[in-house]
């Protein structure tokens, strides 16, 4: 069995090789002017730590690596910020569960499992696409290395966004990504570090 994985791997074309490996390169990183880091302002980070802000630190959070630059910070934030809010929810259902749903029940029974979905995805599929998302980018920016450390929802709400159903405007998203670069290169925080 073992060689059969083997020889399929070995006969691959050396195109498919090349793109895989294109798949693993990181996107170019941005490169700021000292001026452009310092007009960024740093939030607010203060507060006093108490069980009812900390029962909800799975919600917010935000990210510290020591060593790291604005620059590199604003990379990996985005980065997974991207990877985080492309990967798609779809409540269990795609192209081949649609397909066995038309041959097996034919077009009525697909249709009415489409607005099965569409129903189910309105009543939970916002929350659900947010803990997903939050999910992700825990796990991305734990990767790369950084610290996860508990916030006050106020404070968080004010360089963060949340998304369920529907994607932030580039501006503010930008604004939000760039603040949260500062707080992830600047000093470190006082807080406990939070599991990943």
């Amino acid at each position: 069995m073992g060689m059969v994985r083997w020889t399929g791997l070995a006969l691959l074309p050396l195109a498919a090789v090349a793109h895989a490996q294109a798949i693993k390169s990181e996107p170019e990183m941005r490169i700021f002017i000292a001026a452009e880091v310092e007009a960024v302002a740093m939030p607010n980070l203060a507060y006093t730590p108490d069980p009812t802000i900390a029962a909800d630190f799975d919600k917010y959070f935000f990210f510290h690596r020591d060593g790291t630059d604005f620059d590199r910070a604003y990379a990996d934030i985005t980065e997974c910020d991207s990877l985080a809010s492309g990967i798609d929810f779809y409540m269990g259902g795609n192209d081949a569960i649609m397909q066995n749903a038309i041959m097996q029940y034919g077009a009525a029974g697909a249709i009415g499992g489409a607005i099965g979905g569409l129903m189910a995805d309105a009543i939970f599929g916002s929350a659900e696409r947010r803990r997903i998302k939050r999910v992700n980018l825990r796990n991305c920016m734990f990767y790369k290395g950084y610290d996860r450390y508990g916030l006050e929802k106020d404070l968080w709400q004010a360089f963060h966004f949340e998304e369920g159903l529907s994607r932030e405007n580039a501006k503010d998203r930008e604004a939000a990504l760039m603040k949260q670069a500062r707080v992830a290169s600047g000093p470190k925080p006082q807080f406990e570090v939070l599991e990943p």
